[in-house]
């Protein structure tokens, strides 16, 4: 089960370039948010299922980011985007991805990552907590920082 560290409403991303973009974030099972593109004129209602987790060696705040683009989801075995979320706030948070090559020579374990359209693989669960540990004590800067709007009435 994933953790749960926001509540449901609206979320805009901005990216190191500064372009935005806004999602639509809600509670589904397992513990888990659907995040889905909430604006006319870019693939509405394309997005990720997404899932934290707890980093072991790094703060609270610090957590596993797992997503599963929609379009392509067949259950657990399929969560295949990893980055790092750091909450800043509340309603704030930041995203780190890996870089499927540099950051394999920063974690010191080079047979984690094979680059194919982005995607990062790591041969267990032990792999990915370290090469993310690794990654967030980097000091890298975030690829993406978020803020959300919650819904009226919504639940934490």
């Amino acid at each position: 089960m994933s953790l749960r560290p926001f509540a449901a409403g609206m979320v805009t991303a901005t990216d190191r370039n500064g372009k935005v973009d806004h999602y639509a974030m809600r509670k589904i099972a397992r513990g888990r948010y659907r995040l889905t593109l909430s604006y006319r004129g870019r693939e509405i209602g394309q997005g990720f299922e997404v899932g934290f987790f707890p980093l072991p060696g790094a703060p609270s705040n610090v957590m596993v980011l797992q997503m599963a683009a929609l379009n392509f989801h067949a259950g657990d075995d399929n969560l295949r985007y990893y980055g790092v979320l750091v909450v800043t706030g509340q309603n704030s948070a930041q995203e780190i991805l890996p870089d499927c090559n540099k950051d394999a020579r920063d974690a010191r374990v080079p047979i984690a990552y094979n680059e194919n359209g982005g995607i990062c693989f790591f041969p267990d669960r032990s792999a990915l907590e370290k090469s993310l540990l690794s990654l967030w004590q980097s000091g890298r800067k975030p690829d993406t920082s978020l803020t959300l709007q919650t819904s009226i009435g919504s639940p934490r």
